[in-house]
């Protein structure tokens, strides 16, 4: 037989064991969820105009909340799918400077502070508990709109101000009610609102209350398939959504300005190429523009990337996870049919989804004194297997043990 290599012997002898003694031994650990694990409800109101006939039924009955992400009816029922598209849309109020849910559509994140709001997490969350993790205690979950991001100082944000009020209560009384810090889990968009959160709370509140920090396929500089999205649309996976409510979709969410590639990270990197000429994160406006969406370059130049434009250390201890040797585009070529036809795609390295520059955009961070952070490089690892894949499963599930500091594996053991 084969000598089991040193990591994984640890690791499964960890994996073997309680994490603790007893419930009180254990850093209680906050999930921050990506774009597409969060759940959403939704309930109409007599301001609500249906988009289509087969929409009227639900308007008809205002003041019941129904799943509106996922949302299983509309993949059942084609005549849904306008529905649909209609109610996941925002609107930016450009006098508000604020976004907004559609007219008549109230919205609401169910089951705030329990894993078991998290969609695609169950494996995760099972090995959790297997160790003594007890959801609503020790466990807890931060799940939000999706569709909503938060915007820098002088700029309104609603719902994305209040989720960071709730987040902010859930840690610290979790950090009252268990006497220990706490240890957060991002993945994908959730690194990034996790991120700009940390800012936002002065330097011994984060101290304090966060214990460690690990990211899970982070891209805080953004990412190229973000600028794909927006010329394209988006579907949800929907059959029939037609490409204006596939625009409409995309281009209304605040969280579609964010996946666009920032200037820090990508630099002069060609991230798109017509006829007409190339764009590259120091153009993004001009990409808005050629693309067929003016109305998005002021929210983008004023509430997105003043938040990018530079990535300080956070000053809590940091762990990147993050998937490489994947094809992951990285430019798109369009042809005689600009934009509206389907581009030639080069790739790069990444986890498939988010290119490996934008994973890597925090390494800096090793070098500033004060400043605890680790990279672990996960080969063939996609940007969702840190939920599917046995093995990056449990990477994770390490790396929350050595973050609660309950084991220390020697660093040379690090991918």
């Amino acid at each position: 037989m084969a000598p089991v290599p040193p990591l994984l012997a640890v690791t499964a002898l960890l994996l073997a064991l309680p994490l603790g003694s007893a419930a009180g031994d254990l850093h209680p650990v906050v999930l921050v969820p990506g774009y597409g694990s969060n759940r959403l409800e939704a309930a109409l109101t007599a301001a609500y105009e249906p988009p289509a006939p087969a929409c009227a039924a639900g308007a008809d009955r205002q003041g019941w909340w129904f799943p509106l992400w996922p949302n299983h009816t509309a993949t059942r029922d084609a005549s849904q799918v306008p529905c649909f598209a209609d109610q996941m849309s925002l609107v930016y109020d450009a006098g508000a400077d604020d976004y907004r849910n559609a007219d008549g559509v109230a919205t609401r994140v169910p089951s705030f502070g329990s894993a078991r709001a998290l969609i695609g997490w169950d494996q995760l969350v099972r090995q959790l508990e297997g160790m003594g993790y007890r959801d609503g205690e020790t466990l807890l979950a931060a799940p939000y709109d999706f569709r909503y991001a938060v915007a820098p100082r002088g700029h309104p944000s609603a719902v994305g101000g209040r989720y960071f009020r709730d987040l902010g209560r859930l840690i610290r009384a979790s950090r009252r009610r268990r006497g220990r810090p706490v240890i957060v889990v991002a993945h994908s968009f959730g690194c990034a609102l996790t991120y700009q959160f940390l800012l936002s709370r002065p330097l011994p509140w984060r101290r304090r209350y966060v214990k460690h920090v690990v990211f899970l396929g982070s891209a805080l500089g953004g990412f190229a398939p973000g600028m794909y999205g927006l010329s394209a649309g988006i579907d949800y996976g929907l059959q029939g959504v037609t490409r204006p409510a596939m625009l409409r979709l995309a281009r209304s969410q605040q969280s579609a300005l964010w996946r666009l590639p920032t200037p820090l990270v990508f630099g002069d990197r060609p991230l798109a190429v017509t006829r007409s000429g190339t764009y590259t994160a120091r153009n993004m406006s001009g990409f808005l523009e050629a693309i067929g969406f003016p109305d998005g370059v002021r929210p983008y130049e004023t509430r997105v990337l003043p938040m990018w434009e530079v990535l300080p250390p956070p000053m809590v201890p940091v762990t990147s996870v993050i998937g490489v040797g994947i094809r992951t585009p990285e430019t798109y070529v369009f042809g005689t049919d600009g934009f509206e036809g389907e581009p030639e795609v080069v790739y790069g390295d990444g986890d498939g989804d988010i290119n490996l520059v934008s994973l890597a955009a925090i390494d800096d961070w090793a070098g500033v004194e004060g400043q605890a952070m680790e990279v672990v490089r996960l080969p063939g690892v996609h940007h969702g297997g840190f939920f599917s894949d046995d093995s990056a499963v449990e990477r994770v599930v390490d790396e929350i043990h050595k973050a609660g500091g309950s084991i220390e594996l020697d660093r040379k053991f690090s991918i």
